[in-house]
């Protein structure tokens, strides 16, 4: 057993200052519609029920809620005192550390356990206090293509127990790594990230929000707005933006957030009261959360109330399967609730780090360089983005068994679509598709992830960000009148002859102003406004050498087709050119469902493979964009067929179809 430092000490512990004296109260008369109006007046909802909103108010909040018509009923009295009690009590078994205490003990386990975990820093709070996480792996120094999750707790500062329980998680991993079988497969096959404290400040100070007084947990950028204390501006807080780049340096197939006050596994959408466009994903894996604790589970809008800015919303909306989870009906219980809530919740814990591994994976290259190729990886019939490593170019898509459709998309790469994706019901349900796409000059530049997003009208809207991005397709995100959305072109549009940059609307007459900058935080600069269904911008005419992020803000309603960049520097330079004939290779021959098809170069252009039967007559006539083609051979009988290039005039290849 690998050691870690004790945990359990006797020392003396400040409280620390505190947010005003708050009772929890019962809203009679108000419901899930009501959570903002309740939280704009200064109180904090904690959940709705049919008898009304759980909330914390102070005695001035409670006054104006009655003028307002509603009946107000406090339930424990100054509920603020007691959690900043029940954070001071001590059990045997453990008890909520200091930040300080918290801080050093992170390092001593990384110094302790240094085969299976590594420390980062992922950056500092407003109060310039660490965010620490922990990384678990049996390689934690390198980074392997293997699926990733991140656990995180402690958002709410004064939800100390979702601190708790992460942090045993830590202790846990650690004590039965090597001995209990479970916790080394996982260690061994995944990378698990586990951030217990969040918010530092607000856990010092054992307030909500962060030092500068924002809700960490409406500061998110998709549909970012109409919210209390959601902060200047989407990721307008160093917390944040910590994270916002650990997601994009290891894209996670499962990213949680741990809170209390109730106990609900609250899934996307929280914005909005239409269904997340693959529902039965988030169904099954909160189902499979739910069956060790008996936590009830639902869309956050339905099942706890209305909120934009949140973690989860834009987790999924980057392509991970997200969650809030509310592990405990007090924020702060007494110490003597650590263990049985971890307990409650370790099983569903290490279920999630093991369906991380399950569905869809593979690694995404450059059929020229073989280098890894940063693209987005639209998965259907749900046609909803993930993204790869920049490093590796691995993927992990959660999927349930079943048939999909996988299509890889990346600026100035040909689209390579794969079809019949068979993910199996046996083993840890996966499946390996690996591809090399093809670089492409003609290719565009495009609108490749979205940054922020200020939020619409839920109830008229029902328009997603996600469909601004990739190159015109006529597939529009409606954006409303005043509001604005960041994108991420993945690489700088830079400044040519002529124009540089277009913006395609796919309907309407609204128009939208145009910014550009190389920081998605800024300075922006004006280019211009997009008034017609494609118009077009000379970066150098604005004094732009080069553009990586598009700034839009609607007049009117603006469907946002697409945003594309019409040159590009960055591949052309590494490609071998194409000389000779490619040469042909197969996998799987004989095979029993699948063909694929390898050139050990780029193809020109028109290049296509003919299925032929044992006749010589032609079966089908497959195109080649790419170095690899996948053939699905199940439709056609057992027997000897032949495939070649066209045009080409080398002699066919004998391949075989077994049953």
């Amino acid at each position: 057993m690998t050691g870690i430092i004790p945990v359990l000490m006797i020392v003396v512990m400040s409280a620390g200052p505190v947010a005003g004296a708050r009772d929890l109260v019962l809203i009679s008369g108000a419901g899930r519609s009501d959570a903002r109006a309740v939280e704009a007046l200064g109180a904090v909802v904690n959940a709705a029920s049919d008898q009304g909103l759980v909330a914390e108010a102070d005695a001035d909040q409670q006054a104006r809620l009655k003028k307002l018509g509603f009946v107000v009923r406090v339930v424990t009295p100054d509920i603020t005192d007691r959690y900043a009690k029940n954070a001071l009590s001590e059990a045997t078994d453990g008890r909520y550390l200091t930040y300080e205490e918290f801080r050093d003990t992170m390092i001593t386990i990384a110094q302790n356990n240094p085969a299976i975990c590594k420390l980062e820093t992922l950056g500092r709070s407003y109060n310039n206090n660490l965010l620490l996480a922990l990384k678990f792996s049996d390689n934690p120094q390198i980074h392997e293509n293997e699926p990733a999750v991140h656990f995180e707790g402690n958002i709410h500062g004064d939800e100390k127990i979702g601190w708790a329980v992460a942090f045993e998680m830590v202790k846990y991993l650690c004590q039965n790594y090597g001995t209990d079988t479970l916790v080394t497969r996982l260690i061994n096959t995944r990378e698990i990230w586990l951030h217990p404290m969040y918010n530092p400040d607000g856990y010092i100070s054992g307030d909500r929000t962060n030092g500068n007084s924002v809700d960490l947990n409406r500061n998110w950028g998709w549909m970012w707005g109409n919210e209390a204390q959601p902060g200047a501006s989407p990721f307008s807080e160093p917390e944040n933006r910590a994270l916002l780049s650990h997601i994009w340096r290891h894209p996670f197939a499962i990213f949680v957030s741990f809170h209390a006050g109730t106990e609900f596994i609250s899934y996307p959408w929280s914005y909005s009261p239409d269904t997340a466009p693959e529902k039965p994903l988030l169904n099954f894996l909160s189902q499979r959360y739910s069956v060790p604790n008996g936590y009830e589970y639902g869309q956050g809008y339905q099942g706890m109330y209305p909120i934009n800015g949140s973690t989860k919303d834009f987790d999924y909306g980057q392509g991970m399967m997200g969650w809030s989870i509310e592990v405990n009906m007090q924020k702060t219980p007494p110490a003597s609730e650590i263990a049985p809530t971890f307990e409650r919740n370790r099983t569903a814990m290490l279920e999630f780090f093991h369906r991380a591994g399950q569905g869809i994976q593979g690694v995404v290259t450059d059929a020229s360089t073989a280098r890894p190729v940063h693209c987005q990886v639209w998965v259907g019939p749900a046609n909803w983005p993930s993204y790869n490593d920049t490093c590796l170019g691995d993927f992990h898509r959660f999927c349930l068994p079943g048939t999909y459709t996988v299509t890889f998309r990346a600026p100035a790469y040909l689209d390579t679509t794969i079809t019949d994706v068979v993910v199996p019901n046996s083993g840890d349900s996966s499946v390996t598709v690996s591809v090399q796409m093809r670089p492409d000059d003609a290719a565009p530049l495009f609108a490749y992830r979205l940054v922020y997003s200020y939020y619409v009208n839920e109830m008229s809207n029902h328009t997603y960000p996600v469909r601004a991005l990739g190159a015109r397709d006529n597939a529009a995100y409606q954006l409303d009148n005043g509001k604005y959305i960041c994108l991420d072109m993945d690489k700088p549009v830079r400044n040519g002859d002529g124009n540089d940059l277009t913006v395609y609307r796919s309907s309407g007459s609204g128009t939208a102003t145009v910014q550009g900058a190389n920081s998605w935080q800024g300075p922006w600069t004006s280019i211009g406004t997009a008034n017609s269904a494609q118009t077009s911008f000379d970066l150098g005419s604005v004094g732009l050498d080069s553009v990586r992020y598009v700034r839009l803000t609607a007049s009117g309603t603006f469907n946002l087709d697409a945003v594309e960049g019409v040159s590009f520097t960055g591949i052309a330079a590494s490609r071998t050119p194409l000389t000779g004939r490619p040469e042909l290779t197969l996998g799987r021959n004989p095979s029993r469902g699948t063909v694929r098809f390898s050139l050990s170069r780029p193809p020109a252009p028109g290049t296509r493979l003919a299925i032929l039967d044992a006749a010589g007559r032609l079966i089908r006539s497959l195109p080649a964009p790419g170095c690899v083609v996948i053939f699905d051979a199940r439709a056609l009988p057992a027997g000897v067929y032949f495939v070649r290039l066209e045009p080409s005039g080398a002699p066919p290849m004998q391949f075989t179809i077994a049953r």
